[in-house]
């Protein structure tokens, strides 16, 4: 079996701040769609692969970003060890839906 891939190159123009605002909107909402977890989500660590151990405290965290388009790491906030709220990415492939 082969696989072909093509990949597809559209091309537009933008000039105003209104447009440029709007592209990058659709976009957001398109990554925001296309991930796995949400903004808000709750979200459970199944791995502690490359998180400190005072990070990240109960193997929970809150989903602040999460793009695998652009990055294999979700950014989550979270409490350490000291209590202290902190945002601190986490491999996407390590984390599920608490």
């Amino acid at each position: 079996m082969i696989t072909i891939r093509r990949t597809v190159v559209e091309e537009s123009t933008i000039t105003t701040p209104e447009e440029i605002a709007a592209h990058v909107a659709a976009e957001y909402r398109r990554r925001t769609e296309a991930a796995p977890f949400k903004p808000g989500d709750q979200v459970a660590i199944t791995n502690r692969d490359g998180i400190p151990g005072q990070f990240m405290a109960g193997d929970v965290g809150t989903v602040m970003l999460c793009d695998p388009e652009f990055s294999p790491l979700t950014t989550l906030l979270g409490l350490n060890a000291d209590g202290v709220t902190i945002q601190f990415p986490v491999k996407t492939a390590n984390l599920r839906a608490a």
